[in-house]
């Protein structure tokens, strides 16, 4: 019974179809379809085989069919092969491209230059790759494994165009990618002995299992150390902000009571003295002279002093305000 998202592999016996599209792609398994048939059939791929030749003088002419050794048949049949199994791997149009080609290296070079460009134009995309092989990093909340599926797609297809590096440059590079929070894990993997030797592959799968097992512990340890602290902060600010809220209003009273008091004090100035002995207004207590001839008839007594309380309507504050006003007067 047909599983869900298991499809079925390619043929062994037939090489792979190119429809267009992902050129690289079919370049590569094409290669390999070859060779796997018979490694002869790519170094006449790659090297060519010309039509064999005689020299008649001082001049190379084409041999005629009738002519061939057994040798050049043996060359000849094996560039048949290999011009058959191009033309069993490209489409109708690709096909109308390269029938012309009397040679598979003829051929291979035409879909080259067709999907690839010239070495001019190879070179100019070898540059790009290098430029974002080199600005390369990790995303913010990338997986591991997305990031080298990332990392796969600059540096496969500059292997195909022939910009290759090694595992310990691919090493270093993927180590210098990763984010902050991987800071630990990369110390520990410099500082290791075996990290001169490490090659990429195993490099990807100790990453993929640190994430898997302990990456999460050591951000979530991270985030609640750098929680606590903001927190403890705020307290400390909140208690402090509560005590200067409570000087503040504390000060404020005192002052608006004081400015009462010597605006009061200033409109007692503006108007005439009172006496606190017989209660007239124009003369003060010392200058009384009711008081001077009472103690003249009588025996001194001890003096009192009489706070003169006036009855404008305001409450215990403006009391409290006018008896002092009034003390200041005497």
């Amino acid at each position: 019974m047909f599983n869900a998202g298991v499809t079925e592999g390619q043929s062994t016996t037939r090489p792979p179809l190119f429809d267009g599209t992902n050129y690289s792609y079919w370049k590569e398994r094409m290669r390999i379809f070859i060779q796997s048939n018979e490694y002869k059939l790519w170094l006449i791929v790659k090297n060519g085989c010309g039509i064999p030749m005689k020299k008649v003088g001082e001049v190379n002419v084409p041999k005629t069919e009738e002519e061939f050794t057994d040798e050049d048949c043996k060359k000849m049949e094996l560039n048949a092969k290999a011009i058959n199994m191009i033309y069993c791997g490209v489409n109708a149009d690709d096909y109308r491209k390269i029938s012309r080609c009397e040679t598979a290296k003829q051929m291979w070079e035409k879909l080259e230059v067709t999907y690839e460009g010239t070495a001019q134009v190879r070179e100019a995309k070898i540059d790009h790759l290098t430029h974002v092989y080199e600005l390369f990093s990790m995303k913010e909340n990338e997986k591991i494994e997305e990031m080298f599926e990332r990392f796969s797609n600059i540096i496969n297809p500059l292997n195909l165009l022939g910009k290759t590096y090694t595992d310990r440059e691919l090493v270093r590079k993927v180590l210098r990618s990763l984010s902050p929070k991987w800071r630990s894990k990369v110390d520990a993997i410099e500082e290791g002995r075996d990290f001169q030797t490490t090659t990429y592959d195993a490099l990807r799968g100790n990453l993929i299992t640190y994430e898997t097992t302990q990456l999460s512990k050591v951000v979530e340890e991270r985030n609640k150390r750098s929680i606590a602290l903001p927190a403890t902060t705020s307290t400390h600010n909140n208690v402090d902000e509560e005590d200067d809220d409570s000087d503040n209003t504390d000060l404020g009273l005192f002052v608006r009571k004081f400015k009462k008091m010597m605006l009061m004090k200033g409109a007692k100035k503006n108007t005439p003295p009172k006496c606190y002995g017989c209660g007239e207004i124009g003369h003060i207590k010392p200058m009384c002279p009711k008081l001077k001839n009472e103690k003249d008839k009588r025996a001194p007594k001890k003096q009192r002093a009489y706070i003169s309380w006036e009855n404008d309507g305001s409450g215990s504050e403006d009391s409290e305000t006018e008896e002092v006003a009034n003390l200041c007067l005497m």
